[in-house]
């Protein structure tokens, strides 16, 4: 397989939509496969932005990750810490082979973090698909939420939950020591 031209298709979209892919990798020492964490590209690292994009690039390609309802996929976090990225969405990268996450999904976090972590939870938004050689791909957005948050998504409905994000202006990033907005 060529991993850039399809790294080149798969970005496509998002690039249209957020922006363009630094030209720096964010590479580990210990590698995915030997429980290290995800490679990520980024979008705005150099920009000074208090939140950087990451978008992982290895993990669409693995044959054993289980495909969502669109295809294979890759994870983006719009986020203010380096270090819980390369924990937490590496952890979901991991968990992504054996358990396939969609749009509108929730995903309890708190066995990652200390107890008094701000953010105990995911919800996963679809941010765009595509198909590359005849097979569906696509792009996952991660956002951290707190306890109340997760809580009121599986009441009330991932949207609902993203609207109230949205209109707190905490929506697309995930920083991580911020208060709940329900």
């Amino acid at each position: 397989m060529d991993y850039d031209r399809f790294y080149r298709q798969l970005f496509k979209p998002l690039e249209q939509s957020i922006g363009a892919i630094d030209r720096d990798t964010i590479v580990a020492i210990v590698g995915f496969d030997m429980g290290g964490p995800l490679n990520f590209c980024t979008i705005g690292r150099t920009k000074g932005n208090s939140c950087i994009t990451y978008v992982s690039c290895e993990l669409a390609v693995r044959d054993e990750q289980q495909p969502s309802e669109f295809g294979r996929y890759e994870l983006l976090v719009s986020c203010d810490d380096e270090r819980w990225v390369r924990s937490i969405v590496s952890d979901i990268g991991r968990m992504s082979m054996e358990t396939a996450f969609d749009h509108c999904h929730t995903l309890d976090i708190d066995a990652w973090v200390e107890s008094d972590a701000a953010l105990q939870g995911i919800v996963f938004e679809k941010i765009c698909a595509c198909e590359i050689d005849g097979k569906p791909y696509g792009i996952i957005r991660v956002i951290g939420v707190t306890r109340p948050e997760m809580e009121y998504a599986q009441e009330h409905g991932t949207p609902a939950l993203l609207a109230k994000l949205q209109n707190a202006g905490v929506y697309p990033d995930t920083r991580v020591n911020r208060g709940s907005v329900v």
